[in-house]
């Protein structure tokens, strides 16, 4: 099976303002504009795994300074870390014992068993 036979073909429709910006994206990186499309959509993809995973996604200078931060609009609210989801379910750990009196009741409670 060749390339063209594994390709899809898309129709799509755009406003002149768009498509002059796909034509001027094409000619700088001297591409076509079903590789800006291709390249669009990994960069998609990028910041929609980043967003997922709660980073952040920028365009830095390069002295390292982000000039630019990435985000994607939706109506829903970015999921919150693994982490924070855990505490705000279960809470921190709370005791006014020291960890010395702590330990003494671990090991106080120990049994031995003759199995």
């Amino acid at each position: 099976m060749t390339d063209t036979q594994r390709m899809v073909r898309l129709n799509l429709d755009l406003s002149s303002e768009l498509n002059q910006i796909l034509d001027e994206l094409a000619n700088k990186i001297g591409t076509s504009k079903s590789d800006v499309l291709r390249q669009a959509i990994t960069l998609m993809q990028i910041m929609v795994i980043a967003k997922e995973e709660t980073k952040k996604l920028g365009v830095p200078e390069a002295n390292q300074l982000i000039v630019n931060e990435i985000i994607l609009s939706s109506g829903e609210q970015p999921k919150p870390h693994p982490l924070e989801a855990f505490l705000e379910t279960f809470g921190t750990w709370e005791d006014t014992r020291t960890a010395e009196e702590i330990i003494d009741e671990i090991y106080s409670s120990r049994t031995v068993s003759d199995v």
